[in-house]
């Protein structure tokens, strides 16, 4: 098997910091977009645990009112 020049290593080593450049930029965009996600769940969550609390606090008060009313 020949030897490989200096120059050859150079270019090779070259060449795959370059496509890891390019899987890093591809890598950043996904965990871009899952934070942007999981930022959106999050809010969706918040917003269904208001909505539980004010439902929870809305039978609370019928009961109330219905026991009341007997």
């Amino acid at each position: 098997m020949p030897r490989e020049t200096v120059q050859t290593r150079v270019t090779r080593l070259e060449n795959v910091m370059a496509a890891l450049a390019e899987k890093q930029l591809e890598l950043d965009g996904a965990v871009k977009v899952l934070l942007d996600a999981q930022m959106k769940n999050e809010r969706r969550f918040d917003q269904l645990g208001e909505r539980i609390d004010k439902l929870v606090s809305a039978i609370g008060e019928w009961i109330r009112r219905s026991n009341g009313a007997r």
